[in-house]
């Protein structure tokens, strides 16, 4: 497709998802998430069941977020991990909890040990925990390379970047140039910590190689969940935003590539 239509965390803001989704052409507009679909909202299990319909229905791109891989590795290691995952800052026990749709149940009430809870998971949501295992690391298009977190700028070839880097990396990457020739296309650290208004709007580098979309909707109370159209052969790309206490808007941004 000429297009692509990319859509950043959404962390289980299941309502801002379905008002992004409104913008999206599925005839010409190739579908592209950037990960992190779980922890902190409230709907998780909504979400991830709403990006894997999208998959089975049309050819759609779906990345993983550092979240997908906390949420693996806490299924792997939970007496480990639980302190570290269920933190309201990571927000993994929203996600546990969106799992049960039982307003009584509660993950800090009930008697689970974590390993019975994982057990649990891994039983009867087998197909989410498969389709989280392959998600991808990054999208390759045109002079534009999606990715959740970022690349590292050290290298000219943005493969050799190593594989954690992909999910995790957050100053080393946006506070300078990178040697790669593409233009980045990131999520991962909302951009009311990149913008120097302190807003949650999509945030150009002042290199204009890198564009930070994660506006931060579920963390933040004036963020917003973007999705973002990019054109073949075009500087000028549209920005579809909304928040939790903001309408849904649409904007146009030019880059100088």
């Amino acid at each position: 497709m000429d297009k692509v239509f990319v859509i950043g965390d959404i962390h289980g803001c299941y309502s801002l998802l379905e008002a992004i989704l409104t913008k999206w052409n599925p005839i010409e507009e190739q579908l592209v998430f950037l990960g992190d679909y779980l922890d902190r909202g409230p709907d998780s299990l909504k979400v991830i069941q709403k990006v894997m319909e999208l998959c089975q229905d049309y050819d759609v791109v779906t990345l993983s977020g550092n979240h997908e891989r906390l949420f693996l590795g806490w299924l792997e290691k939970p007496e480990e991990l639980s302190e570290y995952y269920f933190n309201p800052k990571v927000g993994g026990a929203a996600t546990i909890q969106s799992f049960y749709n039982d307003p009584n149940w509660n993950i800090a009430l009930n008697n689970f040990s974590v390993k019975e809870l994982t057990a649990k998971i891994q039983k009867e949501q087998g197909k989410i925990v498969e389709f989280v295992k392959g998600l991808r690391r990054f999208y390759l298009w045109g002079p534009f390379l999606f990715v959740h977190a970022g690349i590292s700028s050290l290298v000219e070839n943005f493969r050799d970047t190593k594989e954690e880097d992909f999910y995790w990396i957050r100053e080393e990457f946006y506070n300078v140039p990178h040697k790669a020739k593409e233009i980045i296309v990131f999520g991962h650290t909302p951009t009311v910590l990149l913008n120097e208004d302190k807003s949650s709007n999509v945030w150009l580098s002042p290199c204009q190689k890198k564009l930070g979309i994660d506006g931060g909707g579920a963390i933040f109370e004036r963020g917003q969940l973007h999705g973002v159209v990019f054109t073949k052969d075009s500087r000028e790309i549209t920005i579809h935003s909304v928040g939790l206490s903001s309408d849904l808007t649409t904007n146009t941004l030019e880059l100088d590539l």
